[in-house]
């Protein structure tokens, strides 16, 4: 490749090459350089970045959130769509991930798993097989029907996951099954998990 990342258009929107070959900090400043140029093309866009063969890190993922939200990109990682090792977005060190939040922009299909020690945002489902581990919050678009490991809360559609752990504590898979209308969110209190709508006190069941 001649630039550190290619812009290319397919059927499912705008895709960003990386080059594999290249340091991430070169390509990091080459995609500023490139949005900066055409920030009113890309601006309110939606890019898929595929990795094609480069191990990114969840702080360098960090770096490529914080780049396309100042040009007001969305986007997601395609590599995602096919994880089948644990590493592919791994826990970093706290210091550097804190209070830091990525999307994944589909559903998470059988044998898919997403480590990171920010809050994590899914638009789809998290369906039976797959698996996220999150060291603060997880907000799912939709229902949780695989594992589900959370440092702080989980907000969801519908709650019936394989395995919910919030902080140490273990869902009881016995009171979950529904799909609900609002969100709702699951946290710990009085050392039990409880599931609330989202923005009221009372319980909706224990």
């Amino acid at each position: 490749m001649n630039n550190p990342a290619i812009f290319k258009g397919t059927d499912n929107g705008i895709v960003v090459l990386l080059d594999p070959e290249r340091h991430f900090s070169e390509i990091l400043i080459y995609l500023n350089r490139v949005l900066e140029e055409r920030k009113v093309f890309f601006s309110g866009a939606n890019l898929i970045v595929e990795p094609n063969g480069l191990s990114l890190s969840s702080y360098e993922i960090n770096e490529l959130s914080e780049l396309f939200k100042k040009f007001g990109i969305s986007f997601s990682i395609k590599g995602v769509g096919a994880i089948s090792q644990k590493e592919v977005i791994p826990l970093g060190q706290k210091n550097k991930d804190e209070n830091k939040t990525i999307v994944i922009s589909h559903t998470l299909r059988a044998g898919q798993v997403i480590n990171f020690d920010g809050n994590v945002v899914v638009l789809g489902d998290i369906n039976e097989g797959a698996e996220v581990t999150v060291g603060g919050s997880a907000y799912i678009f939709g229902m949780v029907r695989g594992i589900i490991n959370a440092g702080e809360s989980v907000v969801s559609l519908g709650f019936k996951p394989l395995r919910m752990i919030i902080g140490k504590t273990v869902f009881d898979n016995n009171l979950s099954g529904k799909t609900y209308r609002k969100p709702r969110i699951a946290k710990v209190e009085n050392g039990k998990i409880t599931i609330k709508v989202l923005g009221e006190r009372k319980s909706i069941r224990r």
